[in-house]
């Protein structure tokens, strides 16, 4: 996946513009892309939509951002770019673009539970693929592997989608989509943003999960430690609830 971004961004070398130079004001719409939220899928329905060359995905962790997976100060854009899709707060992408501050902004939220152990097994997945213990004969990951409570428990994992909507009442979103109703979602957005007819794309990098092996005192457990994320997500479902009631 990398080598083809690095691809990608050579082409836009020739063909569209340095970051620096891009004409923010173009962009219609901005997606706020919480971790295991559908995100891969939404990218491509994005895409499909708007067009690949006007799509870009950025990624802020704290001094660090990358523009589709380029770092950003080597990263291309194709001119015009319509969409912005990434791992950021939307403080952070202000401060690092020159961007309208009107622009319509837009998130998918899901149960806070099924998002925890969603993006463990995700993680957990990634893990066993980087190091490849069986073909390289190591013995890393049973000593280094936490369980799916320490992952849980670990503050930086709790709460993330309240983390990643700091500062943004709800209401003033343009679009809230949830998860689990992610095919009539999909539908509602593209007929408030006058879409063709939405192809639902589904990306589901990590795969089933036995959820029966998980039992409901650790369902609670980490619960408790989404507070914020499971207040937040009630509300959502209010605010949606109102609309359409």
């Amino acid at each position: 996946m990398h080598i083809y971004y690095s691809l990608l961004n050579i082409h836009r070398r020739f063909f569209g513009t340095h970051q620096r130079n891009t004409d923010w004001s173009k962009v219609k719409l901005v997606s706020i892309h919480i971790p295991k939220t559908a995100g891969t899928s939404f990218i491509h329905s994005l895409k499909k939509q708007y067009g690949h060359q006007k799509v870009a995905r950025i990624d802020i962790n704290g001094n660090r951002t990358r523009i589709n997976k380029t770092p950003v100060n080597k990263a291309y854009l194709y001119k015009n770019t319509a969409v912005i899709h990434g791992h950021f707060t939307i403080d952070l992408l202000h401060n690092h673009l020159s961007l309208p501050h009107n622009i319509p902004a837009i998130t998918w939220l899901r149960d806070p539970v099924e998002r925890v152990i969603s993006n463990y097994y995700y993680l957990y997945k990634r893990l066993d693929e980087e190091l490849n213990e069986e073909k390289k004969g190591l013995n890393i990951l049973s000593k280094m592997r936490r369980s799916l409570l320490e992952y849980a428990q670990d503050e930086r994992n709790c709460n993330r989608m309240s983390k990643f909507l700091k500062g943004i009442d709800l209401k003033d979103l343009f679009f809230i989509g949830i998860v689990e109703n992610y095919d009539k979602d999909i539908q509602e957005l593209g007929r408030k943003l006058n879409w063709s007819t939405p192809e639902i794309v589904m990306h589901n990098k990590t795969g089933k999960i036995n959820k029966s092996i998980i039992d409901e005192k650790t369902k609670a457990l980490i619960r408790s430690y989404n507070k914020k994320d499971q207040v937040l997500y009630e509300e959502a479902l209010a605010i949606k609830n109102k609309l359409f009631s």
